[in-house]
């Protein structure tokens, strides 16, 4: 087969796979402790709990993804809606769990196309931030209802059995109950 017909072929594949190639990692800080679940609330009479909300939406510059061998993970869990106390947690994981989890995070496929209707997205979700040499990766998980790893300004995987098994032994609970299957 001729070059051109080559590289038409695998254009044509890619597309009717559904492949899409990975964007460029998000990078953003980790925080030091876990941050405040609420706000106050002048109309509730008093503080509210706040859940995460991923930030993908929109148009997205390829897949969400992680750099090749970091270093660590810091792990933000975000409430659910119906947690009580409703609080943060900050977890830490070492290199090997870092890796295991980027290696998780690329590996995930996408997710079909469609409408989807998420009934049980009670809001339950983490941010994980992948150290690399003075800088961190981020990527955001949906825990509950379809649950999903986004990045701001990057296209959703589907979280898989496998990344949330790797990530149970880092999560404390409540959030754990939910992971390791």
């Amino acid at each position: 087969m001729s070059g051109r017909r080559m590289v038409g072929l695998a254009v044509f594949l890619a597309a009717v796979s559904g492949c899409s190639s990975a964007g460029a990692p998000v990078r953003a800080t980790p925080p030091l402790v876990a941050p405040s679940a609420t706000v106050q609330s002048p109309a509730e009479g008093g503080r509210v709990c706040v859940t995460g909300r991923t930030s993908s939406e929109g148009k997205s510059h390829g897949l969400v993804t992680v750099g090749g061998h970091p270093t660590a993970v810091v792990a933000v869990w975000l409430p659910s809606l119906e947690q009580s106390p409703c609080r943060t947690a900050l977890t830490r994981g070492d290199a090997s769990t870092a890796r295991r989890l980027a290696k998780d995070v690329r590996k995930a496929p996408k997710p079909p196309s469609g409408t989807f209707n998420c009934p049980n997205d009670n809001g339950r979700g983490a941010r994980l931030y992948f150290a690399h040499d003075g800088t961190a990766d981020l990527v955001e998980l949906r825990l509950a209802g379809c649950r999903g790893v986004s990045a701001p300004g990057r296209g959703t995987r589907t979280l898989t059995d496998r990344l949330a098994r790797d990530l149970a032994p880092i999560a404390p609970s409540p959030w754990h109950d939910g992971l390791a299957h």
